[in-house]
């Protein structure tokens, strides 16, 4: 049995080889970040795509998470306290704009025309979490309490190419969208 199995290891080694570059890439990647701040909650969204694979948009769905999270983007709604609409801290990636944010919602859609590969968006929002007895309150998220929620992204090649790669947010707070087992 030992043999048999060593052998077939073998021929998939074989037929890996053969397999065209396009097949043994990692295709289009994305790791999006989120950092609890005084200054405002922020996501860094890092292109990590090998291939010429831009980020056309990317929607962030806090349904699922640990922590029940929502943004807090008003005054006196859901959210425990210092809310903050979305803004763009960094990145000259084409953004063009984002889906509207209520107040107490749990999906942020982005929309991008220049996100190439080796390119970083940072953008701040205010996130709390619902849960009753929270370790630091409503208003301060924690890695594990961001676990759960997930992330989904269009990206588009320089042949036109679609691909849709989908993420969840782990308890270190950080999703990675796409690439799979040939990736490192």
């Amino acid at each position: 049995m030992t043999r048999l199995l060593q052998g077939l290891v073998a021929i998939a080694a074989g037929l890996l080889v053969m397999l065209p570059e396009d097949a043994r890439a990692c295709g289009p990647r994305l790791k999006v970040e989120f950092f609890e701040s005084s200054d405002g909650d922020l996501f860094s969204v890092n292109n990590l795509s090998e291939a010429q694979w831009s980020v056309k948009s990317l929607t962030i769905i806090l349904n699922g998470s640990q922590g029940k999270l929502i943004f807090d983007t008003a005054s006196g709604g859901l959210g425990a306290s210092m809310p903050a609409p979305l803004y763009v801290v960094a990145g000259e990636v084409g953004f063009e704009g984002a889906s509207q944010v209520d107040d107490g919602g749990e999906i942020v859609a982005l929309l991008f025309s220049a996100f190439d590969p080796g390119r970083r968006f940072i953008f701040s929002i205010d996130v709390d979490d619902r849960l009753d007895g929270s370790g630091f309150g409503q208003a301060d998220v924690s890695d594990a309490e961001m676990a759960g929620a997930s992330a989904t992204a269009e990206m588009v090649n320089a042949d036109g190419r679609t691909a849709r790669i989908n993420g969840t947010f782990t308890d270190n707070a950080i999703a990675r969208l796409g690439g799979g087992e040939l990736c490192a």
